[in-house]
């Protein structure tokens, strides 16, 4: 086309780790997954800080399927649109299914609030105050991440659950990634973003 030039670079725009999070949440309104469990996409500089660097690889994904997905996330990276070629190959269900049950994934679309499991066992608490100690614990842990705005300890339920709300999704995104697949007190974390009418529901 007259008056266009075509511009190459290796450099990433300074967003791209942000537009790359926006492009996996519409597509994971689109159909359900999203990019965000395919571990190419941490060849993009900059995803190893945030919630998708705690993705593992698969020993199923080939170099070629590694490499068509870290191509989509140039291409978004850089603003351009996702490729529509038919013969993009699939990952392999055991690679999806690896994801799946990655204590390290967080699960869920990216949002501001969080759901952690497995931080205590109320069964095993003996002290009358543990929960206030266990909200002030996290609460000066996750602060370290992002400014938090909500913290709810779920004293009377299984699962050793708690809910946080940070005020920026780059917080919540900080957090997740710092407890996923940790491990605290001989149980390992579970970490998954939460929408607002979760919290909306418990606070």
């Amino acid at each position: 086309m007259v008056g266009l030039e075509e511009v190459q670079s290796t450099e990433f725009p300074e967003d791209s780790v942000t537009r790359i999070e926006k492009a996996n949440v519409i597509f994971k309104q689109l159909n359900g997954n999203g990019f965000a469990q395919t571990a190419g996409i941490l060849l993009v500089p900059g995803m190893a800080s945030l919630v998708l660097a705690s993705q593992a690889l698969s020993p199923d994904a080939t170099s070629a399927q590694i490499g068509i997905i870290a191509e989509e996330a140039v291409n978004l990276a850089l603003g351009l649109a996702p490729s529509t070629n038919p013969s993009t190959t699939p990952l392999p269900m055991s690679l999806v299914q690896a994801q799946v049950d990655n204590p390290k994934h967080v699960k869920g679309d990216l949002s501001r609030h969080i759901l952690v499991r497995n931080m205590f066992d109320k069964d095993e608490e003996t002290e009358e105050i543990w929960a206030e100690d266990v909200k002030l614990d996290f609460t000066e842990e996750g602060g370290k991440l992002g400014k938090l705005l909500f913290v709810k300890v779920m004293s009377q339920q299984p699962g050793g659950k708690i809910y946080a709300s940070f005020e920026c999704v780059e917080g919540a995104a900080a957090c997740a990634e710092n407890l996923a697949g940790r491990w605290f007190d001989k149980r390992q974390l579970r970490v998954e973003f939460v929408d607002d009418s979760t919290i909306s529901s418990i606070a």
